[in-house]
């Protein structure tokens, strides 16, 4: 049993069926099934129960799954830093990041684009719970997102805070000229808010951008007609350029890229500010690439912070 052969039995067990882990590892199934077959006769313990549609992880093939993980990422990482030790920076960075956040480095990648030309970018988007998820599967190198997180588990640095901003469908003005004339001052009282409906990021799992908002609306005795929940910020304000609804999101959530679709108000009353962080894990190697731009967030973020 060697590197590969655990591979392909982590890939049996993600996959959930022998076909699909098949199909991702470009392989026929015949094969796949012998090696697994192999690995149990082998071992002399049965991995993965398989009774007609049956088909489940056993306790020793969860244990072997879970070891074969740690392997794999151990020797990844091995490999990656040995092969920087002549300090070229090249390879493949992975960025996860929530669509509230990817605005605040888009100017930074561009810059870390032209100082190290040869890295190839990669950049996945979820919410925080599933940039999570890929930073433990080692599909990221490094996550953009929103506090708050288990900080115990990564390095961190904090950007700076964003304020929420509530966010109208022009289209309404276009619709009903008097409606251009509410709002003249630019502001929106929470009780307005509330009056419409409303379209809210929310997190798969935990505590974010939703609760932080409906706490908001409750500290004021008011009760927000929410619509629709989603996690990606990109699918709501999609939906707020219908006419559906509004929506409540931090400011950097809006990118250039939606030019005049909506009419951008603050918000009256005294509201908290988010926080979005770049995190990596403490237990990883972080390759040179990665480190490059860690270390022109860092120092992007202090020249922020350094009082004039």
């Amino acid at each position: 049993m060697d590197i590969k052969h655990l591979h392909y039995f982590c890939v049996i067990v993600e996959e959930g069926q022998i076909t699909k882990a098949a199909r991702t590892l470009n392989m026929a199934q015949p094969p796949l099934s012998q090696q697994l077959k192999n690995m149990e006769d082998e071992l002399g313990v049965r991995l993965i129960y398989r009774e007609g549609k049956k088909w489940e992880v056993t306790e020793a093939g969860y244990t072997l799954y879970t070891r074969a993980k740690r392997l794999l990422a151990e020797m990844e990482d091995t490999c990656r830093e040995i092969g920087e030790f002549e300090n070229k920076i090249t390879g493949t960075l992975s960025i996860g990041t929530s669509s509230a956040c990817m605005s605040l480095i888009t100017e930074q990648l561009s810059r870390f684009h032209q100082d190290y030309p040869e890295v190839y970018i990669k950049i996945g988007h979820g919410d925080t719970h599933h940039l999570e998820e890929l930073l433990h599967q080692n599909k990221v190198d490094l996550a953009l997102l929103l506090l708050p997180v288990d900080d115990k588990s990564y390095h961190s640095i904090e950007l700076e805070g964003v304020s929420f901003v509530a966010v109208l469908p022009s289209e309404w003005a276009d619709r009903h000229p008097k409606w251009a004339d509410r709002h003249p001052s630019g502001e929106i009282t929470l009780q307005e808010a509330a009056s419409y409906d409303l379209l809210l990021g929310r997190r798969t799992e935990g505590h974010g951008l939703y609760e932080t908002v409906i706490r908001k609306f409750q500290e004021h005795h008011l009760i927000p007609r929410v619509v629709l929940d989603c996690p990606e910020i990109s699918t709501i304000l999609s939906l707020v350029s219908t006419g559906m609804g509004i929506t409540i999101i931090p400011d950097a959530g809006l990118g250039q890229e939606y030019g005049d679709r909506f009419r951008i108000l603050s918000i009256k009353e005294p509201f908290p500010f988010t926080r979005p962080v770049v995190v990596w894990r403490k237990d990883r190697y972080l390759s040179n690439a990665a480190r490059k731009l860690v270390e022109l967030l860092q120092a992007e973020n202090t020249k922020k912070t350094v009082p004039e």
